[in-house]
């Protein structure tokens, strides 16, 4: 701070147009100076402008580089999985074909065995039938002759205990009064 008391300085000396001159070279010097500093400023600044937008685009470039890498990687990746995948699809599908293929056929061999058995069976039925039918025919047959042969006795004892009335007989000779008394078994057909 400037004291109020100390001496007051003295007036700078008047200028000469010498010191006019120089005192303009010297701001045309200073201008010049800055002038060119700020030129140097300006290039530096662009320089390093350039370079940043250089270095930018390098890493831009990487970036785009290792992104595009990293998704060649994936579709590598994917496209393995994919193909993984579809194999073990494939296999499934070729054991489930077995898996069917077998039951199919165990399926139709068990069917073909069922039928098998059905025809033995229905061949030892026809047989037993067979058999049962030939019995009951040879029985029947016997019945029928036991019948006949029981018939016949039957009918000579009643000619024997009835005495033939006079005149033509008609069928067997009996009427029907003389038969009453019997009791003929309903499976024997009345003449």
């Amino acid at each position: 701070m400037d004291d109020p008391h100390a001496p007051a300085e003295p007036p700078p000396p008047p200028r000469t147009p010498a010191d006019v001159r120089l005192s303009a070279e010297m701001v045309e010097q200073i201008v010049a100076a800055a002038e060119q500093a700020a030129e140097q400023l300006r290039a530096d600044a662009e320089q390093r402008a350039t370079e940043r937008i250089a270095e930018a685009d390098r890493a831009a470039a990487f970036r785009v580089q290792a992104a595009e890498n990293e998704a060649e990687q994936v579709r590598a990746e994917v496209a393995q999985e994919t193909e993984q995948l579809r194999a073990a699809a494939a296999e499934t599908a070729q054991e489930a074909r077995h898996k069917a293929q077998s039951a199919a056929r165990e399926i139709i061999a068990e069917a073909r065995a069922a039928a098998r058995e059905v025809l033995r069976e229905g061949e030892q039925l026809s047989g037993n039938l067979n058999e049962l039918s030939d019995a009951l025919r040879v029985n029947a047959e016997r019945l029928l002759r036991d019948i006949r042969q029981a018939h016949s006795e039957f009918t000579a004892r009643l000619d024997r205990a009835e005495p033939e009335p006079p005149g033509p007989r008609a069928g067997s000779g009996r009427s029907a009064a003389s038969t009453e008394g019997l009791d003929v078994p309903e499976f024997i057909p009345r003449s």
